[in-house]
C-alpha cells in the first residue's frame, strides 16, 4: 500500500491547486448575479495589492488583480491571485444599509488619488489589524466611478 502512495502524490498536489480555483470562480460569479444592483458597475483586471497589518512586525503583502463590483452601498472585491491558498472575496459596505451585502466588512476610510484608490478597513478576524487594499494604474474613467459611488455615502471623497 505504501509503495503505491508516490504515484497519487502528484495528482493529488495538482487537484488541490486546481479544484479552490474553480470553486471560488464559480462562486465569485454566484456573488455577482446575485448582489448585483441596476445601477452597478464592474470593472474587471484591475491591478493592486492587499497589505494586512497585524501588528509591529507582522505585515503580509499579496500582489493580485480584482474584478470589482460597484453597488451603491458596498464594493465587492473579487482578488485573483497565484498563491497556495485563493484569496476569498471581500465586502466593503460605506453606508449603514446592509441591503446586497454578504459578510461586510465598514470601510473605515480612502483615499483617491491621480490613478490609485486606497481602501482601509478594520475586518473582525483582524483585532488589533487593519487591511488596506490599493488599486492601482486606474483610468479617469474608473476613478469617476469610484467618486460617484463614494460622494453619496462618504461626503470626504469631494476633497
Amino acid at each position: 500500500m505504501f509503495d503505491h502512495i508516490f504515484d497519487y502524490f502528484i495528482p493529488i498536489c495538482i487537484a488541490s491547486l486546481i479544484i479552490p480555483g474553480i470553486f471560488f470562480y464559480f462562486q465569485n460569479k454566484k456573488i455577482i448575479t446575485k448582489y448585483k444592483q441596476p445601477d452597478s458597475r464592474i470593472l474587471k483586471n484591475i491591478n493592486g495589492k492587499i497589505v494586512t497589518d497585524k501588528g509591529v512586525l507582522k505585515k503580509s503583502f499579496r500582489w493580485c488583480r480584482f474584478d470589482i463590483l460597484l453597488n451603491q452601498n458596498s464594493v465587492f472585491l473579487f482578488p485573483k491571485d497565484f498563491y497556495f491558498i485563493p484569496a476569498r472575496f471581500i465586502n466593503l459596505t460605506f453606508y449603514f444599509d446592509k441591503k446586497n451585502t454578504k459578510s461586510p466588512t465598514g470601510l473605515r476610510s480612502f483615499s483617491i488619488h491621480k490613478n490609485t484608490v486606497t481602501l482601509l478597513s478594520y475586518p473582525n478576524f483582524l483585532v488589533n489589524g487593519k487591511r488596506t487594499i490599493y488599486l492601482q494604474n486606474l483610468t479617469p474613467e474608473q476613478i469617476q466611478f469610484f467618486q460617484e459611488a463614494l460622494k453619496n455615502r462618504m461626503p470626504s471623497v469631494l476633497h
